[in-house]
């Protein structure tokens, strides 16, 4: 069994535990010893896995399939169907019954041959769940035994009865998240791609993959693929003859994980450094967010766990959404950017689901910070709504449950956090004091107006973006005049100031 392991790992890398738990099972199973049961005792058929597109189930699968040294069978969901009537059930029976010997069998999309057992008596669907239904409560009464791998993205769409117990009860689902798997998975994967060996050189081999590993939170196995096919082409185009880590970093510019591609957004390229005048909330934000991601043990240290929710609130123009926005690229881990009006919905009970499916894409992408913008509009104060069906209270009541970790399963006793909600909007008073509270939004960070000082170096932020021709005393009169203003309000002045100065005359380069 060790070696068996140790081959299956050698070809696909990560989800040790998964794996052994699997080979343990079909050897168990499978060996002479399994017939010494009790008649009345339910008999497992195999194991189901499940988990998000690209995570590595069929490789899986065939991997342990392959080393096994067994007899196996793969059965493909979309190949069993047949036009004409009864010859799917006949073709799956087939299949079974021409096994002479203990085997493994795969059934790659098992969800289209298990489905929901609701449709009417006639109907092709539920004849075929039928037929496997029969054949799983048939097998392994005699010899010969077979060993089932069920393979799914989509668990939900698979009948109940399939995973009772004596047959497919054993359900596991495939995980990709520490980097230490995605470690193992780019070592198999960049066997072929040069790099140089010298231990001191920047492409050095593990120095790269081991970079790479730590900034790719969220890619499945196919998404590590696709940027290993990304740097070799870089290779090509650039004629060059060995991988750097730069070739990567232009790579991840492309590749993306592909289970975000449902909320991806256009997020603006900013980072802190483009930001003046708000230092102190920059501070406050590197300790709130940043910090907890990179260090956790730091609050385990002192028996505390990190903020789960932050809420950035103020007045318009302040740099509330661009702040958050920064975050994205000064975290290092993924970033979802949702509009409030992306999840409500008139349909009723839709808004609810899509809060649901927001929060679970957000923590199967974890670490990830999931940004809500204008976020009063999504979580008024309960009692307000004039609806009929209470269409604000229900989201508000689904927002808690999800913030209160039932709906992203998260570990309450693990101090690394998952998903981290940052909330912003200019009306904090209209939000149900209940989404507020400490354990769900712990921290309000206020932007307020700038100061003069604050002003000031907004000023000269802009002027040294724009070809000014101010001197101090100007900058100085100008941050005193803007009493009140706002960084949007001084941004939309320079802009104004660049606007009548090319309506003077459109050979003119600076603005007085």
């Amino acid at each position: 069994m060790e070696l068996w392991f140790n081959k299956v790992i050698a070809e696909i890398g990560g989800c040790h535990d998964l794996i052994q738990h699997i080979i343990t099972q079909c050897q168990t199973l499978l060996s002479s010893q399994s017939t010494i049961t009790s008649p009345w005792l339910p008999r497992s058929k195999g194991i189901l896995l499940h988990g998000k597109p690209g995570t590595g189930k069929t490789a899986i699968a065939m991997a342990i399939a392959k080393n096994s040294g067994l007899p196996y069978q793969i059965i493909n969901g979309p190949d069993i169907f047949m036009s004409e009537q009864g010859a799917t059930e006949t073709k799956l029976l087939r299949v079974f019954n021409d096994i002479k010997q203990n085997s493994i069998v795969i059934l790659d999309e098992i969800d289209l041959l298990a489905g929901k057992l609701k449709g009417k008596k006639g109907d092709l669907d539920v004849r075929i769940a039928s037929m496997l239904l029969s054949i799983l409560d048939n097998l392994n009464q005699k010899e010969p035994f077979i060993y089932i791998i069920g393979l799914t993205s989509r668990l939900h769409a698979i009948d109940d009865s399939f995973l009772r117990a004596g047959r497919l009860d054993d359900v596991q689902e495939v995980l990709i998240k520490t980097s230490q798997s995605r470690r193992e998975i780019l070592d198999i994967m960049t066997q072929r791609i040069p790099f140089n060996d010298n231990e001191d050189a920047s492409s050095n081999r593990n120095k790269i993959l081991d970079k790479v590993s730590q900034v790719t939170h969220g890619f499945v196995p196919s998404d590590l693929q696709s940027l290993c096919t990304q740097v070799v082409l870089q290779l090509i185009h650039q004629k060059q003859d060995l991988a750097c880590f730069y070739h990567f970093e232009n790579a991840l510019k492309i590749v993306r994980p592909s289970n975000m591609s449902e909320y991806a957004s256009k997020i603006p390229h900013v980072r802190f450094t483009d930001m003046f005048g708000v230092e102190s909330i920059i501070q406050e934000l590197k300790t709130s967010v940043i910090y907890p991601f990179h260090h956790p043990e730091k609050y385990s240290a002192l028996g505390i766990a990190p903020p789960r929710g932050i809420m950035v609130y103020g007045p318009p123009g302040v740099g509330k959404s661009m702040l958050c926005c920064a975050l994205a690229s000064e975290t290092g881990v993924n970033f979802m950017f949702v509009e409030s009006s992306q999840v409500r919905s008139k349909v009723v009970g839709e808004s609810e689901s899509n809060l649901a499916k927001l929060f679970a894409q957000a923590r199967a992408n974890a670490p990830c910070i999931l940004f809500i913008d204008q976020i009063d509009m999504l979580l008024p104060k309960r009692g307000t709504s004039s609806s009929s069906e209470n269409t604000s209270d229900r989201i508000v009541t689904s927002f808690l449950t999800a913030m209160d970790g039932l709906l992203t399963k998260t570990n309450t006793n693990n101090v690394q956090i998952d998903v981290l909600v940052v909330g912003a909007t200019n009306r904090i008073e209209a939000i149900d004091p209940a989404v507020l509270r400490p354990g769900r939004f712990d921290e309000h960070i206020h932007v307020q107006r700038p100061n003069q000082q604050q002003r000031l170096s907004i000023i000269e932020g802009l002027c040294a973006r724009m070809p000014t021709i101010l001197n101090d005393m100007e900058r100085l009169q100008l941050a005193k005049e803007t009493d009140q203003w706002t960084g949007a309000d001084l941004d939309n002045l320079f802009r104004e100031a660049a606007m009548v100065s090319l309506r003077e005359s459109v050979q003119n380069h600076q603005v007085s």
